[in-house]
Order: C-alpha cells, then structure tokens, then sequence
C-alpha cells in the first residue's frame, strides 16, 4: 500500500468524464489513499456525461486545501 496516509481529494463536477474521475479514484483507493470525493458547487450527487452518478463528501468551500496531499 504505497499511498497509505495520504490523503487525496478528486475533484467532480456535472458533465464528468467518466474515466477522468473514476480510474484515478479505483486506482489511489487500491493503492491505499484515502480518497474524497469534493464537488465544485453545492450539489451533493453529480452526473458523468454517460450518465453515472457519483455523491460526493463535501463541497470545495467547505474543504481546506492544506488538508491533502494531492488534488485530482
């Protein structure tokens, strides 16, 4: 678990790209990161252009960026 410890926020919005968002999101939780989630506005829940839904921990205002490691 070459990321275990770290901290990783993956940022989403309406109209994702699919694999922009999800491949690194499967691929830092297999590599033991801990992964949130952060939505750009309000919404709780976002759409990918094909339509899959994501729920996201919280918004971008309510996060401190200082917080992660990294920023996707």
């Amino acid at each position: 678990m070459a990321l275990r410890g770290k901290k990783v926020a993956v940022l989403a919005e309406n109209d994702y790209e699919d694999l922009e968002l999800l491949y690194p999101w499967y691929r830092l939780l297999e590599a033991g990161a801990d992964v949130r989630l952060i939505g750009t506005g309000s919404a709780t829940t976002y759409q990918s252009k094909h339509g899959y839904p994501v729920t996201v921990h919280a918004a971008a205002d309510a996060v401190n960026p200082a917080e992660f490691d990294a920023v996707i």
